[in-house]
């Protein structure tokens, strides 16, 4: 019997309301299995590839591109088996809801409906005065008409506006796109982390760990591979807080519905710095299971799809939701020690400070060594002082021993 499948606006974090559905990769009678690509969207952590979570044959395709639409949208369906089908099952509940004269879309319950509502409300606050020309024009150029200061009566945007910004020469249009793109994002990041901060019990504790066997060993490893190839400290540490997890899984897990829910597999997400301002944080999944070279594969793949879309492709939505906890690493230029702000559901978020010479008293002799500071911000609704202390400390004895990684 065949099965129809939904596919929907996916939700890449919490503060993630809407999404634009910028292409589809596939069309309706292709196959597709479980991890391919089938569309690209666009967000305000940028350009995103959408992938399919079943294997089946594409049968509607329901939105057309580019259409920026709510997270729960219906945006198309797939058959389980079969022949793809061109006429929506009547005894399925699809919900018509209009949200402006330009914009239908196609929801598959009431939840998605309330959800629709509530961005609605969220946006009651910021209205553009265009015609609806004007609204479907800026659709397809991908234009945000609130970012666009009007010129006609009551400031309204009007065909001019918009005709003056297309005619520009690219490299100002790509410039007034990469500064929409980064207000999106600024917006998104202060969006979220003021409602962590609002709304999660932070408390913060920090450890001052050696690296000198870390450092050691790093440079035994890399001594015969190509630079290219060359393990970095980073990889390490994202190890080391794997295994540590294992054995402290309270810190490994989500805050949802007045309760911990622990998380089965260890997905950590790691801050990146992108090089035209804002950060994104993608994760590694199941670390624990990785070797050290395997995780800095990993890392450095998830780096250069972040940084350069031209160098690598783009990053996948299922690379941006499900994290179980948060690693940021300020590296050589950052600070000494780092407290982050908890991403929810998330319970914590460990930072790394950059590493330091010290003087070590060994005996009568002073050697010089080298050491960083382990920031970790938990939720003290589900995290007491004296575990986080615990965590901490295995931490750093793991990362003596970094051969056993």
């Amino acid at each position: 019997m065949t099965k129809s499948i939904d596919i929907t606006m996916p939700s890449l974090g919490a503060d993630m309301t809407e999404g634009m559905l910028a292409e589809w990769l596939i069309k309706v009678g292709d196959k597709v299995q479980h991890g391919d690509v089938i569309a690209v969207l666009e967000t305000q952590k940028g350009a995103i590839d959408m992938e399919v979570y079943d294997d089946g044959i594409i049968s509607e395709l329901l939105v057309k591109p580019p259409k920026t639409v709510p997270v729960g949208t219906l945006l198309g369906r797939l058959n389980d088996s079969g022949l793809a089908q061109n006429t929506l099952n009547e005894t399925e509940q699809i919900i018509e809801y209009k949200i402006s004269d330009d914009l239908d879309v196609r929801l598959v319950d009431q939840t998605s409906v309330n959800h629709i509502k509530t961005v609605i409300n969220k946006k009651s606050d910021v209205i553009v005065n265009a015609s609806p020309v004007v609204r479907k024009i800026a659709s397809e150029q991908s234009l945000d008409l609130s970012m666009i200061k009007g010129s006609g009566f009551n400031n309204a945007v009007v065909l001019r506006d918009i005709e003056l910004l297309i005619k520009e020469p690219n490299s100002k249009q790509a410039s007034y796109l990469k500064d929409i793109k980064l207000a999106k994002m600024r917006s998104a990041i202060a969006s979220i982390m003021s409602q962590s901060n609002k709304d999660i019990p932070h408390f913060y504790m920090s450890l001052e760990v050696s690296i000198d066997n870390a450092q050691r060993w790093l440079e035994q490893t890399n001594h015969d591979m190509a630079p290219q190839a060359h393990i970095i400290l980073i990889a390490l540490l994202l190890k080391a807080v794997a295994i540590t997890l294992k054995t402290y899984p309270e810190l490994n897990g989500f805050y949802l519905n007045d309760r911990f829910e622990q998380a089965k597999d260890i997905n950590i997400a790691n801050v990146i710095s992108l090089r035209t301002g804002g950060v994104v944080v993608p994760l590694i999944a199941n670390i624990d299971q990785l070797t050290v070279f395997e995780t800095m594969k990993a890392l450095r793949d998830i780096t250069i799809r972040s940084r350069s879309v031209k160098s690598g492709g783009r990053l996948r939505n299922s690379e941006l939701s499900g994290a179980t906890i948060t690693i940021t690493n300020m590296g050589e230029r950052g600070a000494d020690c780092v407290f982050g702000i908890i991403h929810p559901p998330q319970v914590a978020i460990i930072g790394f400070g950059k590493v330091k010479k010290i003087a070590q008293v060994c005996g009568d002799k002073i050697n010089i060594g080298e050491q960083l500071t382990i920031c970790l911000s938990a939720d003290h609704r589900v995290i007491d002082g004296i575990l986080a202390a615990k965590f901490l400390n295995r931490l750093a004895k793991i990362l003596q021993k970094p051969e056993q990684l």
